[in-house]
């Protein structure tokens, strides 16, 4: 069991794409989350039940003898309500969906107004129940965040919720008001407290909240002047300072879209945790300022300012993998001479180092530390939820207006490959030296799709890249994850991620080592092939989901490697990659006719040959194939089109929009009919896509 903050776990598992139940215990409290691939599919509380029943009651679904024996089933058995209304089977499920959604939300809201708490993740798979409820775990994380402060501050500047009132006696003409206003109004004639029409509202609590709210300020309720002795005693709280600076930092980013400002947030949550902040701003890759703030025993933060060369960024490793990435850095301090000296010779102790701006040639970093460390639940888990919200994103802008029907065909008297091109067969063979990665990912994957698979197999393979070793241990040891006893083997590692998790881990952390590989050419387009490829894996994983097929994982690695024949010509030589670039501009050509006229192959044909030579799975191999060839893929009837929409929303939503297809929205349209999915099953789709896309570089 862990202590958490509700949006640290939930965009964790939501990111990871997980099935699972996340339980949360308070006092005599408890409160479940159902995940299936990422969506919460169900959330259970006592209050989140009331709301149910008060939905089903309200909208007229139920009778009162049917109420009667819900509650007396739900008394005797403890069972969840909507297991009840599955078990004696009133009506479908899915036919109370919005009801159902409602008491959802209440559970979220009811979870994120939590104080302390501890959880457990059980991962297990957890089947849908036909109600076809489905929340963006993501999206939610931060709206309900808000929520609860709202909520938070509410209360506060009435004193308690259980605070009476007294409705206007003039009356309100509830004919023009919104149905949720009649009934809430209703409700205040019949209720003494504001914790009583809460309770009693068919409406979700943030709702009738806002109706509360705006009822005060029209003075159509009054609240009655409080006695401190009839006002129920404030609930005990641990006062976390952590929890609270968090969520205060938190509320300051979702507000505010400026550099400046983020950066102010972010050092006004350090400031009480870190025992150093350095502000630092880089110009053409040289530190050229830094702000620092220490901590000096008995007198708080000293501040003070340098200026002028201070250092390269190609000559500190971690800065400048992070600067490439666009992800931050979060662990133990790490050697730097630039760091020795602005604040001393690296002690031992916890460090973070935050990319905060990447624009043009000017970059800002925030790097924190703590001498003595951390234990338990730390300031670090906290600072690295609040870091994706502020990581700047890579975009590379390239032009590309050809028609797809523009692509370059050799004349029948040609040969395949002009003389002076590779051939695909040469262009991977040039590949000399194959780190081991690949073999890792190939053999990794197909051990844990196997339900039977014996765990000591697993290990010995993974075990020989101590890289994506250290990966699994330190997030099997985290906030999330976290159990009684820490983690210290791979084998255990396994044991508490589970095979889902391991398989995302083991591809996203292997494919992004070849990306981001530190050779020439790599920095600017790797980078951004990698931002492609981790859209194209997210998008594709999410769209299974929504087609109905049944491995999402499988469209998830199939997604990630579909563009990999053109990592093999950026290997084999940047020069010629930019010149395949330069040409697609010049004469507005697409990528693979591009290609085939300056070497008379294209990044598919190399590709596949690549899947063989890496011994990857003939799912893999066919997106990498056809996806470009939709009506060639054969038996992959349902795999390569998802591959293939996912390519485009990537393209058309992504980090690098690319306009190389004329109407690409009908395009889409046109996909999406051929997977089956309906006008309003797409637009959802597309809205979870480009939410994930936000957060792609977290692969």
């Amino acid at each position: 069991m862990s202590r958490y903050h509700p949006a640290d776990a939930i965009m964790f598992l939501s990111q990871l794409s997980l099935n699972g139940v996340l339980s949360i215990a308070e006092n005599q409290r408890l409160i479940t989350l159902s995940f299936n691939n990422g969506f919460i599919i169900d959330a259970h509380s006592a209050s989140g039940d009331e709301k149910i029943l008060q939905g089903l009651i309200f909208n007229r679904r139920v009778s009162a003898d049917e109420v009667k024996r819900i509650r007396q089933i739900r008394m005797e058995t403890g069972m969840p309500i909507r297991s009840i209304l599955t078990q004696i089977d009133l009506f479908p499920l899915s036919s109370v969906k919005e009801i159902l959604l409602t008491g959802m939300k209440e559970v979220l809201l009811e979870m994120f107004l939590l104080d302390e708490g501890a959880f457990n993740f059980t991962d297990t798979p957890v089947d849908a129940d036909g109600a076809e409820t489905k929340l963006d775990a993501r999206m939610l994380a931060l709206s309900f965040a808000a929520q609860s402060d709202e909520y938070r501050d509410f209360v506060k500047s009435i004193i308690s919720i259980d605070r009476e009132f007294a409705v206007s006696p003039k009356g309100v003409k509830t004919e023009a008001l919104a149905t949720e206003e009649q009934v809430v109004l209703r409700l205040m004639s019949t209720c003494r407290t504001l914790r009583q029409v809460l309770e009693k509202a068919p409406f979700d609590s943030a709702t009738v909240l806002a109706i509360v709210k705006d009822r005060l300020e029209k003075g159509t309720i009054t609240l009655l002047p409080t006695d401190a002795a009839d006002m129920p005693a404030p609930r005990v709280s641990s006062g976390d300072p952590l929890f609270g600076s968090f969520r205060q930092a938190l509320k300051k980013l979702m507000l505010s879209d400026e550099p400046l400002k983020r950066i102010e947030a972010l050092a006004a949550f350090c400031k009480g945790f870190y025992d150093g902040i350095l502000i630092l701003t880089a110009k053409d890759g040289q530190v050229v300022h830094c702000k620092q703030m220490r901590r000096v025993s008995g007198q708080g933060l000293a501040q003070k300012s340098t200026k002028g060369a201070l250092g390269g960024l190609d000559q500190e490793p971690v800065f400048a993998a992070v600067s490439r990435s666009g992800v931050g850095f979060f662990g133990n301090r790490f050697p730097s001479k630039l760091l020795d000296r602005l604040c001393g010779a690296t002690a031992p102790g916890e460090c973070a180092l935050i990319p905060v701006v990447n624009k043009g040639q000017v970059a800002v970093f925030i790097y924190v530390f703590c001498e003595n460390g951390f234990t338990g639940l730390s300031p670090q888990h906290y600072l690295e939820l609040l870091s994706w919200m502020v990581t700047p994103r890579k975009v590379i802008d390239v032009d590309l207006t050809v028609p797809s029907t523009a692509v370059a065909q050799p004349d029948a008297g040609t040969p395949a490959h002009p003389p002076n091109s590779f051939s695909p067969e040469r262009l991977v063979s040039k590949i000399r030296e194959l780190p081991p990665l690949p073999t890792i990912v190939t053999r990794a994957l197909d051990m844990l799709s196997d339900p039977g698979v014996d765990i000591k197999a697993v290990e010995k393979v993974i075990g020989t890249d101590q890289s994506l070793v250290s990966k699994l241990i330190k997030i099997s040891n985290s906030a999330l994850y976290g159990g009684l006893n820490r983690v210290e083997s791979l084998q255990q590692a396994l044991t508490r991620l589970g095979a889902k998790t391991t398989k995302s881990l083991v591809l996203s952390a292997s494919m992004q080592t070849y990306f981001i590989k530190s050779n020439p050419g790599m920095h600017t387009w790797g980078q951004s092939l990698w931002q492609h490829a981790a859209e194209c894996g997210m998008a594709a994983r999410r769209i299974a989901v929504a087609a109905g097929y049944d491995d999402p994982e499988k469209a998830f690695v199939g997604g990630v490697l579909h563009d990999i024949g053109k990592l093999v010509l950026l290997l084999v030589g940047a020069d010629s990659y930019r010149q395949i670039q330069n040409l697609k501009k010049r004469e507005a050509l697409s990528d693979h006719a591009a290609e085939m006229k300056l070497i008379g192959t294209d990044h598919m044909e190399i590709g596949e040959l690549l899947m063989e030579k890496w011994k990857m799975p003939e799912s893999a191999k066919v997106c990498v194939k056809f996806h470009h060839h939709v009506e060639k893929a054969g038996d992959a009837t349902l795999l390569v089109p998802i591959i293939a929409y996912a390519n485009q929303l990537s393209h058309l939503h992504g980090a690098q929009f690319q306009g190389f297809i004329q109407d690409p929205e009908a395009v889409s349209v046109e996909m999406a009919g051929a997977l089956k999915l309906t006008d309003d099953a797409n637009a959802a789709l597309v809205e979870l896509v480009i939410a994930d896309f936000q957060q792609a570089d977290l692969l």
